[in-house]
This record gives C-alpha cells, sequence and structure tokens, in this order.
C-alpha cells in the first residue's frame, strides 16, 4: 500500500513521536520535583497557559532534533555514490551497449533503481522517436530524479530556518513568565520568582540554536555532495546515451523483430522485331 520510503519515513516520525513524549515527560518530572524542593518558600507560580506554551515549544524542539538526527541518518544511508551511480550497474550498462543487446539493456533499466538505470530509461523509452526525443526525455528525468533526491533532505533546510524562531518564541514566553512574575509581587520579585522564567527563555534560545546549528551544517553539506554526485552521474548518463549512435549519426533502437528488405521487381524484357524476309 506505501512504498518503502513512506514506511520508513513513518517510522521515524513514529519513534520521534514517543522520544518526544519521553522527554517531555522527563522535563515535567524534574520541574515538578524542583518545584517540591522549594515548596517551603513563597514562590510565584506562573499561568497554567503560560506554562503549557513553554512545554509545547520545548515539544517542537524536541521533535525538530530528532526529525535533523533521522534525516542526516537516511542521507548517510540513501545519498551515496553507490546508490546514485553504481559502478556495477554503469559496467553492465556498457556491457550491453557495446554487445549491442537493446532489448536486454531496456528491461534493465526498467528494473533499476539507480539515478543512471532511471534516467537512462526515460531516454530509452523513446527510441522510436529519434536521438533528440532521447535526450530531451533523457534530460526531462535527470532534472526529475534530482529534485526528488533533494527532496530529501530539504526538511533539514527548513528546520534550520524555523528552529531560532521556536527558540525566539520560548524566550519571549520565558520573559513574559519573569515580567509577570515581577508585576504579581508588586516589583518586590524575590530571585527565585524571576529566576524561573529567565531560565526558561535562555534554554529556549540555547535549543532553538542546538537544532538549527547542526540542521544547517549538515544540509550545506550534504546538497553539496549531492549537487556533485548528480552532475557527474547526469555527464555519465549523457555519455552511456551517446554511445548508442551509431557512424550514420543514428540512434539503434530495439526491435521486435528484424524487417526484411524487399526485393526488387524484375524488369520486363523487350522484345526483339521480326525481321522482314528480303
Amino acid at each position: 500500500m506505501f512504498s518503502s520510503y513512506a514506511r520508513s519515513k513513518f517510522r521515524i516520525l513514529l519513534l520521534s513521536g514517543v522520544l518526544v513524549a519521553s522527554g517531555v515527560l522527563m522535563v515535567h518530572s524534574a520541574m515538578a520535583q524542583t518545584a517540591g524542593g522549594v515548596g517551603a518558600q513563597s514562590v510565584y507560580r506562573p499561568s497554567p497557559i503560560l506554562i503549557g506554551l513553554d512545554y509545547t515549544v520545548a515539544a517542537v524542539l524536541i521533535g525538530f532534533s530528532l526529525i535533523s538526527i533521522a534525516m542526516i541518518i537516511d542521507a548517510i544511508i540513501h545519498l551515496r555514490e553507490s546508490k546514485i551511480a553504481p559502478v556495477d550497474t554503469i559496467e553492465h550498462i556498457r556491457s550491453l551497449i557495446n554487445a549491442r543487446q537493446l532489448r536486454e539493456l531496456t528491461d534493465f533499466t526498467a528494473t533499476d533503481t539507480s539515478f543512471v538505470g532511471k534516467t537512462l530509461d526515460a531516454g530509452l523509452r523513446r527510441a522510436s522517436l529519434g536521438y533528440p526525443a532521447m535526450r530531451e526525455g533523457l534530460e526531462n528525468a535527470a532534472s526529475e530524479n534530482s529534485a526528488n533526491l533533494f527532496r530529501r533532505i530539504e526538511m533539514l533546510n527548513i528546520i534550520g530556518n524555523i528552529g531560532p524562531l521556536v527558540g525566539l518564541l520560548g524566550t519571549v514566553l520565558g520573559m513574559i513568565m519573569a515580567f509577570n512574575a515581577l508585576h504579581h509581587t508588586g516589583g518586590q520579585a524575590k530571585v527565585t520568582d524571576l529566576s524561573a522564567g529567565i531560565a526558561a527563555a535562555l534554554w529556549h534560545t540555547f535549543g532553538g540554536l542546538a537544532v538549527a546549528i547542526p540542521s544547517l551544517v549538515a544540509f550545506g553539506f550534504f546538497r553539496t555532495r549531492l549537487d556533485k554526485m548528480v552532475t557527474r552521474a547526469s555527464i555519465l548518463t549523457e555519455e552511456l546515451l551517446e554511445s548508442l549512435r551509431t557512424p550514420e549519426g543514428k540512434t539503434a533502437a530495439p526491435a521486435s523483430s528484424p524487417t526484411p528488405e524487399p526485393k526488387p521487381a524484375a524488369r520486363p524484357v523487350p522484345r526483339r522485331a521480326d525481321t522482314p524476309a528480303s
């Protein structure tokens, strides 16, 4: 029902949700223990709405960090030279082209999952339309497959840009909690009344930066590496397609059965005119 990539993403998100819930429960229990330790003092209690928003920001940052780790692991596994342009696949395609086994070449590229195989297959499907149509189909498939590969790391860029904003939101909430405590005590707030809001603000700022910096670094690294591999694979695929052309400039295409050449029709032999007797 779902592709293997969609199933892996669902499992990653499910695991991230479980870990986020566990992290929120741990933070909640730690804060409850801290509040119980200072219960003898009259400490200002923030409103439940601010506490709920504070927990929500913390949960979002934890979720972003887990998703970022999952995306980095996924990129390390799938965005490799052996997945985009495998040496064995390229050598097998070259051997089929040199042997002019075009039917076997078409069957092989139709089932191959590498970048080179899928891109070359799009060009071979237009073999009956000529070489210009094959090259156009190859270029379109290369652009589409390249975009699909870059989408696998786009989430790192999104997290890297949204993470500091979420951290800033938590910073504003922490400052609201601190100034609300100052207002509630009539300007006579103790250090313990202000420390909770200030600490929450600083922790959210740290969390947003801690999520954004590794995500942007990983996105830049994988984007540069992927751009290099995709460009090299695209040039290699064009060379493989070019090797299918015959010396006469035509492109060899797989055929179901050879068509016999028509035999020239026999020309009629003219009659010799009868010679009149003398």
